[in-house]
């Protein structure tokens, strides 16, 4: 539904444009309000999938730094050193894989303030109907 400006005869056109401005002004703090709401949420969805992306980096860094030494020297017990080394570095590599693809889905997610965006188009249409209809109203009172 599309606001309304109140014309009653004899108010004239400063009136008239005085009601415009007053409803143009709520629509703007109308419309940065939701901006602001929009944003927020978008925040909120960035700030997880940031998360998973540095938990997976701190994952294969403490990982591949702590564990690999370790990890090899076990597995060599059995395999040659660079069959060890190799299945260590496979599984280390997929884990942290793994989380940092999870952590790139969600950033996707993260969208601009879309519904803002459709409104202001809208407001704008309204605003540009409003001013030409006021326009003509002027030149026909002249």
């Amino acid at each position: 539904m599309e606001p309304t400006i109140p014309h009653r005869d004899g108010d004239g056109f400063g009136a008239l444009f005085s009601e415009f401005t007053e409803q143009a002004r709520r629509l703007v703090r109308a419309e940065v309000s939701l901006a602001r709401a929009e944003l927020r949420t978008e925040a909120r969805k960035a700030s997880a999938g940031a998360g998973l992306l540095a938990g997976g980096s701190v994952v294969l860094h403490l990982g591949a730094i702590t564990f690999v030494a370790f990890l090899v020297a076990v597995l060599a017990e059995a395999l040659p050193l660079w069959a060890a080394a190799l299945i260590v570095a496979a599984v280390l590599l997929a884990v942290g894989g793994a989380m940092a693809w999870s952590g790139r889905q969600r950033m996707k997610r993260v969208h601009g303030p879309e519904r803002t965006i459709q409104t202001l188009k809208e407001d704008g249409r309204w605003t540009s109907r409003t001013a030409h209809s006021m326009k003509s109203q002027m030149h026909g009172h002249a």
